[in-house]
């Protein structure tokens, strides 16, 4: 263990640094995750950035961005259910930790690369919590859930800058929105860092490290060794079912409703892309093209419906921009009912269609 106080410095830059870091020289690594465990009470966060990248980044003044958030290693076909497991936790907390530095300190890639990384993670403990025991890592969905909406507020003032702006107006209109977009967006950052550096934060990332390491841990010997192709079809259907249950009458639900089938629908995408390779046939390339086609419907309505909310958010905080802001609503609320009209089509065809591993 080391304790590193003082400062960073490269040219005539330079940062205070006060880092405490764990390295391993003999035994497991689960040991050195259960001692870290010990100290995520004190005020101290986990980050991605050791101290030389700190120096470069200094160095040439930017964060390294190239942080690219892809779907775990695909899953052979001998793969079991602890090494599922870990290797999917492992993979998106090292995009979490990698993106968070530049995240911090404001880059819109990086927020979004953390975001779809929390995304990523809760799907995965959701789609194996059938094989936890009873409450088990609850309060870690509970703080991923939290950091979610924190990230998803800055990421949505960053959304409708660069997108939702620019598809409605133009010119002084559009300056004016922008600059107040500006300014909630560091507010969100400021909320987001705090929650960031929170311990509850820390303890749930040491926690999923830990159970990477030591799985038969959290699913009992039995089941970490059982082969993941055994279980695989029940934890899709589970998943298919409840897509199934809440898009159930899917012309007559409300934008909260809609908002809950479109959860629903990227966790299970998110779920199959990582089992693809346990499966074959063109069964598979047609249920995964019908369900990206029903998913790019539901964003381009979560878009539209973003659009309204952020609009009438802005209108409260600045009067003056009541009339440019209800022809936004305006043209946002037509582009919804267009949607909507398409919509349950498009859920007949994807609702008909046999899921692949149920054949």
């Amino acid at each position: 263990m080391t304790l590193s106080r003082g400062s960073v410095q490269a040219g005539e830059q330079a940062e205070a640094v006060c880092a405490l870091d764990l390295t391993l020289l003999s035994g497991e690594v689960r040991g050195l995750y259960a001692f870290a465990q010990t100290l995520s009470d004190l005020p101290i966060w986990l980050t991605g950035e050791t101290l030389p990248m700190r120096g470069v980044r200094l160095a040439l003044g930017q964060y390294d961005e190239d942080v690219t958030v892809q779907s775990a290693l695909p899953f052979a076909g001998d793969m079991t259910v602890g090494k599922g497991w870990s290797q999917s936790v492992r993979a998106f907390l090292t995009v979490f930790l990698a993106a968070q530095p530049a995240a911090e300190h404001g880059s819109v890639d990086a927020v979004h690369e953390m975001r779809v990384a929390v995304r990523r993670l809760r799907t995965i403990l959701k789609a194996f919590r059938p094989l936890f025991p009873k409450g088990a890592l609850a309060n870690e969905m509970s703080v991923f859930q939290q950091i979610g909406r924190f990230l998803g507020n800055v990421r949505d003032w960053d959304v409708f800058q660069t997108e939702i702006l620019p598809a409605y107006v133009s010119g002084d209109i559009a300056s004016k929105f922008v600059q107040l977009a500006k300014e909630k967006r560091v507010s969100a950052l400021a909320e987001m860092r705090q929650k960031l550096t929170d311990p509850s934060m820390t303890s749930t990332l040491l926690s999923l490290g830990h159970s990477t390491e030591d799985p038969a841990a959290l699913f009992g010997a039995e089941t970490a060794d059982a082969l993941l192709e055994d279980h695989a079809p029940v934890l899709l259907d589970r998943m298919a079912r409840k897509v199934q249950h809440r898009g159930h009458h899917i012309g007559h639900l409300s934008d909260r409703q809609l908002h809950d089938v479109r959860k629903s629908l990227k966790g299970l995408r998110y779920s199959i892309e990582s089992i693809l390779p346990l499966y074959k046939g063109s069964r598979v390339e047609t249920y995964m093209g019908h369900c990206k086609d029903l998913q790019d419907l539901f964003g381009r309505f979560n878009d539209a419906a973003t659009a309204e909310a952020l609009v009438r958010q802005a209108i409260k905080e600045r009067p003056d921009l009541t009339e440019a802001g209800n022809a936004i609503i305006h043209m946002a609320h037509r582009e919804r009912k267009k949607i909507l009209k398409k919509l349950p089509k498009r859920w007949k065809t994807f609702s008909k269609d046999v899921p692949f591993w149920c054949q």
